[in-house]
């Protein structure tokens, strides 16, 4: 899925995964914030500052646990 596909499965609850993640790694969002794996929320424009390049635009798919 893209980048808009995963952030809206993200702010419906869903666990998202990127091509460039490890296995465990998963993102998700609860009250407009992002929520990782491991515990870090932070706000989407910080998370996604970072991640500016196109090979973030794609390459998410729901989390499987």
């Amino acid at each position: 899925m893209n980048k808009q596909e995963a952030i809206h499965a993200m702010q419906e609850g869903k666990k998202v995964t990127h091509r460039y993640f490890t296995p465990n790694e998963w993102m998700t969002m609860k009250e407009g914030m992002i929520v990782l794996e491991d515990g870090v929320i932070c706000p989407p424009q910080e998370f996604w500052q970072w991640r500016t390049d196109p090979c973030w635009d794609s390459g998410y798919e729901l989390f499987n646990e």
